[in-house]
């Protein structure tokens, strides 16, 4: 279907893109086309309050910049995909067009999956202890650093890359739904400094049997066994495996084990896997 391969190359192939110009993304450029389409769905929107049902969807805690959104917005236009009425003023509202509802029926899979990574909204107006706690040190780390002399580039891009590190990780924990109950989790830490390439290579060979959700340094599917999601971290590829039963675990972790045995190249993987429930 001509639609679901415009996903992939824009999901698993896109073109290539900084790590400071993704930072700070909880969707990939093709991941947020699939979203606003759907949006887009129910009903004809201007960009700025798609900007703002976004940011509501996450309870405040994303927001995407319109340096993100109308680009967006701009791609599904050009491709026929949502269709632009002028109003006054020179404001634009966007619709979808049939062509667009076909996208989103070839890519029925990968809409549902992106709206298991909306954040509920969090009742009440505290936020947790533990989280004022870690940003409380945080900011006195960050305090102390500020006011040692004189500055040294070396450690201050060491701190700014800790940073960006630990921002990486906790998108990845807002963006990824809760196991259901009952569900059996299996986690791998590898050492490699291929991780990213690794992610890679499984998501394009996974893409041809199911639709893969990825970025440049995560990437996430769902087989009739369970779902796997892997993880390029400094040093280390995560491969974290979500299923009703232990059985459809292993099996799943010999697919993973035989598929990085494939991919790796003058590497051999120690490769130890935990289970949760």
């Amino acid at each position: 279907m001509e639609q679901a391969q415009d996903l992939d190359k824009t999901t698993v192939n896109h073109e290539p893109a900084s790590q400071e110009k993704r930072r700070g993304r909880v969707f990939d450029y093709g991941e947020l086309r699939v979203l606003l389409l759907s949006m887009l769905a129910d009903q004809s929107s201007h960009g700025y309050e798609l900007i703002h049902a976004i940011k509501a969807r996450f309870a405040g805690l994303y927001k995407p910049s319109p340096g993100v959104i109308y680009p967006t917005l701009t791609w599904l236009y050009d491709r026929g995909y949502a269709v632009i009425d002028l109003e006054k003023g020179g404001r634009k509202r966007y619709s979808i067009t049939p062509e667009g509802k076909a996208f989103l029926a070839a890519n029925h899979a990968v809409m549902e999956m992106l709206q298991k990574r909306i954040v509920p909204p969090r009742t009440g107006k505290t936020s947790p202890p533990e989280l004022v706690g870690a940003m409380d040190h945080l900011k006195r780390a960050l305090n102390l650093r500020a006011s040692v002399e004189p500055e040294n580039e070396a450690v201050i891009q060491q701190i700014a890359d800790a940073i960006h590190s630990a921002a990486q990780r906790i998108e990845t924990l807002l963006s990824t739904p809760a196991p259901a109950a009952g569900a059996m989790c299996s986690i791998a830490n590898i050492a490699t400094p291929n991780a990213a390439r690794f992610v890679r290579r499984l998501c394009s060979h996974f893409q041809h049997r199911t639709p893969v959700v990825s970025d440049e340094l995560s990437g996430q599917f769902r087989l009739s066994l369970g779902e796997i999601r892997l993880e390029a971290l400094p040093e280390t590829l995560r491969v974290i495996l979500t299923s009703d039963s232990e059985s459809k675990l292993i099996e799943m972790e010999n697919i993973i084990v035989r598929h990085l045995a494939e991919t790796a190249v003058r590497e051999t993987l120690d490769i130890q896997w935990s289970h949760a429930q």
